[in-house]
């Protein structure tokens, strides 16, 4: 796969500083792995549906290309319902998956999935008719989570579904980020909430249509185990959901992170007795993900972006926040104030999730 790095355009060191650099073709990439793994991993009458999470980047570019591909929109707000119609998405192309309640919906304008976060919520959702599939999220017993029906609410639900007319379509979803699992593998998970699924099933008489796997994988994690975990998640489905026939998921941070790059920099260097530190232009706001898993440091050298080693250095942000700081780098003997770094990584949560802070100006 080509690199972040080497979607660069080639006077990308020259721009203004900090920006943020959109790799175009890395995101071609990562949503064309992502929608042939889609359509291979099917097994009839199962289908699987693959979302685009806006809350993780909501950048016009990736959200034309994954409509383009065939992607639903993945949203959790009014706002975010907006934006995807504003794209293109039709209500038939959208899910709804987060505590904030739908905004009511025409009957012609109901939204393809709602996961509602609660009971009470798929109650109130049933009585809106905001989708044409009512869904609701589970809480793994495994994870510690605010969101989701947790295993003590399950007859509360029961009672809930059985109101609903006997053909009412009925979706379970579940996501968690997976340095959540606490121990369990992904399999564990997935298999804890299918199993309350069929429970479900059994007990209100009524179909469970379509089961949603949400997100959270990384980049890596995705090339990694996606396939297999998702293929073993499909025959176990076909063997115990008969109804189901639609899986979604989400692979935002999979598809994102790799899809922007941030140019900064250097403003000072101090020499320290024991490193040397550079203070750069860009900080915690514009990256706010820093420190949640590791990025790529380059510094511009002979024409080339050349990889920072690891060693005793640190980069530190422009804000006055204590944790606005990267340890364990290795800087050039020469760097100079003037010169350019690169961050790779930094397409998902660090650019939906910056903010303006120290900027003059209001958020």
């Amino acid at each position: 796969m080509i690199s972040a790095v080497d979607d660069l355009p080639v006077d990308a060191a020259g721009k203004r500083t900090p920006r943020r650099i959109f790799c175009a073709h890395v995101a071609r990439e990562r949503l064309d792995v992502v929608a042939r793994l889609r359509d291979v991993l099917g097994r009839p009458p199962i289908a699987l549906v693959a979302g685009y999470s806006f809350k993780t980047n909501p950048r016009s570019e990736l959200l034309q290309l994954a409509r383009e591909r065939g992607f639903f929109a993945e949203t959790i707000s009014g706002e975010e319902l907006a934006w995807a119609a504003r794209h293109g998405f039709a209500p038939d192309q959208t899910v709804f998956n987060g505590p904030e309640p739908p905004p009511d919906r025409a009957s012609a304008e109901r939204l393809a999935y709602v996961f509602a976060d609660s009971v009470d919520a798929f109650a109130r959702n049933m009585r809106r008719r905001v989708a044409r599939v009512q869904g609701v999220r589970l809480r793994p017993s495994m994870i510690a989570s605010r969101f989701g029906v947790p295993v003590e609410e399950e007859r509360s639900l029961c009672d809930a579904v059985s109101l609903a007319p006997p053909d009412t379509p009925i979706g379970i979803s579940f996501h968690a980020r997976h340095g959540d699992f606490k121990g369990a593998s992904w399999r564990d998970v997935a298999g804890d909430v299918l199993m309350r699924a069929i429970e479900l099933e059994r007990r209100t008489g009524r179909r469970v249509v379509a089961f949603d796997a949400g997100g959270g994988w990384t980049p890596e994690d995705f090339d990694a185990n996606f396939h297999s975990d998702m293929r073993w998640l499909v025959d176990r489905i076909f063997d115990t959901l008969p109804a189901c026939t639609r899986l979604l998921f989400e692979a935002g941070q999979a598809v994102c992170t790799p899809t922007e790059a941030m140019l900064t920099q250097v403003l000072e260097v101090r020499e320290r007795p024991a490193r040397r530190e550079a203070i750069i232009d860009a900080g915690y706001s514009d990256w706010p993900e820093m420190h949640a898993y590791v990025h790529g440091f380059f510094v511009w050298r002979n024409a080339r972006w050349e990889p920072l080693g690891r060693g005793p250095d640190r980069i530190a942000g422009r804000t006055c926040l204590e944790y606005d700081l990267i340890d364990g780098l290795r800087l050039p003997s020469d760097l100079a104030p003037g010169d350019r770094l690169l961050i790779t990584g930094t397409g998902s949560y660090d650019h939906s999730m910056s903010f303006t802070f120290a900027k003059g100006e209001p958020g």
